[in-house]
Parts: C-alpha cells; structure tokens; sequence
C-alpha cells in the first residue's frame, strides 16, 4: 500500500515519528556532558551519576549503559551499627551544572544514609576535561557525628571491555618496576581474592599506595588512571566489583550477556579512598585524572613517564 494514499497511516506515521524525535530530545537533555576530540563524559541531571563515558578517537564506550550509572559511595558506621553506607543513586544532586566547556560542578547534600537517616553531609565534585585528561576532584563537609571512613569517587558503575570477545586486564606497579607491571584480569575471567564469606559479590582491590597509575589494559587500547598525588595523606584502593557474580568458581568466567536470571551483568570500577574524616571536619580527595590512549601497556606507561619527570 503506498502510504500517500491512506491519510490516515501517514497521520499515524507522523505520530511515531514525532514521538522518537521528542524522546531523543528528552533522553540528552536529562544529561550534562563535556567532551573533546578524544573523550566523552556525562553525568544524570538529577542523580548526578556518571552515566557515559567513550574514548571518541577508538569508540570505545567505556560506562555503556545509563541506568547503571553510579556516582559515589560513602561508609559513615553509627555507634550501633557498622554497616551504615550512603549510595549516591538514592541521592538528589542539588547540583549539576555545566559552568564551562571543559568544567562540571556537582553537589549532594543531606545524604540519604541506609540505616542512620539523612546525614549532615555535602560532597561537592568538580570534573575537568582538559587537552584529553578527565579529572575527578572532590571535597567532603562533613557537619555529623560520624566518622566517614571511606568514599569512593569516581564510580564507574558499568565498566565495559572495549568488544564482548575483547579481555582486559589491570595492571599495576611491581616494586616500582616500569618494566614489570603486575597483571590482574577482569574479563573475561574474574577471580574473587576476597573470600566467598566476605564479600557479596566477586572482588579485587590493588593498592595505589605501591602504584599511583592503573592501567584498564584492553589488546590495543586503554584507560590511564592516576592518582593525581604522590604522597597522600591516606590509604586509597583501586576496586573492582563483578556482579552479579561470575558463572563458576571453577573458571571464574564471566556471563558474556547483559542480563542472566534477570540480573544485569556489570563491572564496577571505583577508587576507594580510606579518609576517616573526624565529626566536623573538611576533607578534600585527592583529584583522580583519566587519559585514554592506544597500544599495549608501554603506551600507558609512557603517560606516567611524560606527567612524573623523575622517570
């Protein structure tokens, strides 16, 4: 049937489109973005959870999907109660705004805690993206009677290989060898190091203390992430959460869909940082930078050699 002969299906027609046209409309002005020629960034406009990331120059979507978007953790234990967390999806950012090209300012207030009710607490974040390096600064007021013990920020909730037959790995400095970076695989294989009584989900967490650079090493390309200070005032982790688990304890291979039995399949990659922040008190995190680059793990290695002149 030729659709210019039935007014009613081109009505119809017109209808969809419109439709498609308006959520497409609605889906990015629910996000805030910065972006250069090598890399991507968005954040939810409520949330303010990192909901995209992509290297442009490879198109490599690094945080794939919205709905798994994270942006911080915090652990504020109560006097009766240790497990006490603080998840920034429950949370209303009072803001999230776009103060420049290259700068995104980002804010939550009286945090949501799980057992302790809402705490007086503002973490206010600031993202840069500058000539390719993406840089997570924050800073914690922390206005309760409650120690902060740890913070993780950035949160990526949905870290993703750059294909789903790709493999990636995290490597790190070895005695601070540039030439001998230990090697941890994340996919396909994810191997649990933190004991199926002790975690809720399959865990591997390194040190930066050893390390100030991770490496998120993908067969040609990867992610650079630095602590962006060589001797920090605490202890700070790289972590990686692999839910909802791995399809065997025997080969630890990871689901290769995004759902099974109804859960969604997904890596988190965080940076923990251990602050014990006292009652009353301002705490700034050390800034976290990003680079995406391409090559093997010399190429990233070379980033750390370019920004650190002793090597």
């Amino acid at each position: 049937m030729n659709p210019k002969s039935n007014p009613l299906l081109v009505a119809q027609l017109f209808a969809a489109l419109c439709v498609i046209v308006v959520s497409g409309v609605q889906s990015t002005a629910n996000e805030v973005t910065l972006e250069d020629n090598t890399i991507l960034v968005a954040f939810d406009s409520d949330s303010g959870a990192l909901t995209r990331l992509e290297d442009k120059a490879t198109h490599w979507v690094i945080e794939r999907r919205p709905e798994l978007g994270a942006s911080f953790r915090l652990f504020a234990p109560l006097p009766d109660r240790r497990y006490n967390p603080v998840f920034g999806q429950n949370q209303h950012a009072v803001e999230v705004k776009k103060v420049s090209d290259s700068e995104v300012h980002l804010q939550w207030k009286n945090l949501a805690s799980e057992n302790g009710g809402a705490l007086p607490m503002t973490l206010t974040a600031v993202v840069t993206l500058t000539n390719g390096a993406l840089t997570f600064g924050a800073t914690l007021e922390n206005d309760s009677p409650l120690t902060v013990e740890t913070i993780d920020y950035p949160y990526f909730g949905d870290f993703n290989p750059p294909a789903r037959d790709s493999s990636l790995e995290a490597r790190t400095l070895r005695d601070n060898k540039l030439d001998d970076l230990q090697s941890d695989e994340v996919y396909p294989h994810f191997r649990n190091e933190k004991g199926y009584w002790g975690v809720d989900f399959p865990t591997k967490t390194l040190e930066a203390q050893q390390s100030l650079f991770c490496l998120l090493q993908a067969p040609d390309q990867g992610l650079y992430v630095e602590m962006d200070n060589p001797k920090p005032a605490y202890r700070l982790q790289y972590t990686f959460e692999q839910h909802p688990g791995v399809i065997s304890g025997v080969n630890n291979l990871v689901p290769q869909t995004d759902n099974i039995s109804g859960w969604p399949v997904h890596l988190e990659f965080r940076l923990c940082h251990f602050i014990f922040a006292k009652p009353h008190s301002t705490t700034r995190l050390v800034p976290i930078v990003l680079r995406c680059y391409q090559g093997d793990w010399h190429a990233g290695v070379d980033l750390y050699r370019r920004n650190d002149p002793i090597h």
